[in-house]
């Protein structure tokens, strides 16, 4: 088989696999449909599964609209400062984050107005988002300062509702793959050590993973003899967790590009002789929760 029927193969494979999660996801939204019909109840009965099955939905359906109505909350708070811009008026909105049924933390962002040719401007003043997270590049976006562009046109109007709405997704999308990689390291039982919620403060380094590639020392202590079962030896993430380098003990390492949403988008797995493992990078694409049954 030539290289290019090879790689077709490949791309034909994750295709397919592209194709079953997007299926899944909405076999999972149309369940989630019809157990969120108001009479579904009464028609199915006094089935026991059923009841607790459309009591568990309607939970979610509950906690949901909580979610959309009470995620983002403004608020006014004075700065004790006499010097304060605006007479220490300050506006504030906390953001709250979700995961797996509970809240896991408070953001805040704190605002001053800004005179700036004849009209105010909603300018960040503080904020407690972590520095992994785009909050500057939200800001320009919903909440620009200039007034007029460079050809004097007027430019467009802050919109503090999309940039709240915007915030709280990255921050919510961050979590998210903060808690996938230690449902990861948990499956892979790693010590939860590298992944906290201050992910930020941690440099990750690919040093070992260089080493990977070009050491030919057999007698490695943490790799595998090839008797035992192949394991995880170690797992690191960026600050944002957008790239997850992963080491096992026979010698293959794998750098894997995270998505928003959770996804490995990308993914270069590599032999222990550092030569690239086609069918490992082939099969990483997809959920960051089934990586490890993936590539076992």
């Amino acid at each position: 088989m030539s290289t290019m029927e090879t790689e077709q193969l490949d791309a034909d494979i994750s295709h397919l696999h592209s194709r079953i999660a997007t299926l899944q996801a909405h076999r999972a939204n149309l369940s989630s449909i019809l157990l969120s019909q108001p009479h579904l109840a009464t028609r199915l009965g006094n089935d026991a599964t059923a009841e607790r099955i459309i009591g568990e939905q309607s939970k979610r359906n509950l906690e949901n609209t909580y979610r959309a109505c009470a995620g983002v909350t403004a608020y006014r708070v004075k700065d004790p400062d006499p010097y304060a811009a605006d007479n220490g008026d300050i506006l504030g909105i906390s953001i709250e984050v979700p995961v797996n049924g509970s809240f896991v933390d408070t953001y805040h962002v704190l605002f001053t107005l800004r005179e700036h040719e004849n009209s105010k401007r909603l300018r960040v003043h503080k904020h407690t988002v972590p520095s992994c997270i785009p909050l500057q590049q939200l800001a320009n976006k919903w909440l620009p300062q200039d007034t007029r562009n460079a050809d004097g046109v007027k430019g467009a109007e802050q919109d503090l509702v999309k940039f709240g709405r915007a915030l709280r997704r990255e921050l919510v999308s961050w979590h998210m793959r903060l808690q996938a990689v230690r449902d990861l390291r948990e499956e892979a039982k790693l010590p939860d050590g590298q992944v906290d919620d201050h992910v930020e403060d941690h440099v990750p380094s690919g040093g070992r993973v260089l080493n990977a590639f070009v050491s030919d020392d057999s007698s490695d202590a943490e790799e595998d003899d090839g008797n035992g079962p192949v394991r995880m030896l170690d797992l690191e993430t960026d600050a944002a967790v957008r790239q997850v380098t992963i080491t096992w003990s026979d010698g293959r390492t794998a750098v894997l590009v995270i998505t928003k949403d959770g996804r490995v988008e990308k993914a270069v797995c590599r032999a222990r002789d550092g030569g690239r493992d086609v069918v490992s990078s082939t099969k990483a694409i997809g959920p960051l929760n089934g990586l490890l049954r993936r590539l076992s």
